[in-house]
């Protein structure tokens, strides 16, 4: 029976939220970034900046945000694994400032499952393992 509750303990550790405060200071509206050689067809940037007015702001609400960064896995450096690499990289975007605990960041966060951190110390990265690999990567 001691097993049973060490294997628990453990469980709940492992499968735990990753920051116990998350706090949204700042939250832009969404924008878009397309590649140099789409810039100029119209119909293209058109149809992304309306998709980015519709699905971003629904998707990436407030408690959304907050929702991502309680279950998303943080990539590091070292790992052999660019977080974009790992996940679609998509038009739409939205970034703002964020408290994780008591660490603020500016953050942006991809429509395609991943997001950036950053302030003056550390750059991080997370990404939407639900999400991972949707590119066939």
């Amino acid at each position: 029976m001691r097993i049973f509750y060490m294997i628990l303990v453990i469980c709940v550790f492992l499968y735990a939220d990753n920051f116990k405060s998350i706090t949204i200071l700042k939250l832009n509206k969404p924008t878009f970034k397309v590649h140099k050689e789409d810039e100029d067809k119209e119909y293209y940037v058109n149809a992304v900046r309306e998709s980015c007015n519709t699905q971003i702001v629904k998707d990436f609400q407030e408690e959304h945000i907050i929702n991502f960064f309680k279950k998303a896995k943080e990539y590091y450096e070292d790992s052999g694994i660019g977080v974009e690499a790992a996940y679609c990289t998509f038009p739409c975007r939205i970034t703002g400032i964020i408290k994780l605990d008591s660490i603020i960041y500016d953050f942006e966060l991809n429509e395609g499952g991943y997001a950036k951190l950053k302030n003056k110390d550390e750059k991080r990265d997370f990404g939407d393992e639900q999400r991972y690999g949707e590119c066939g990567i």
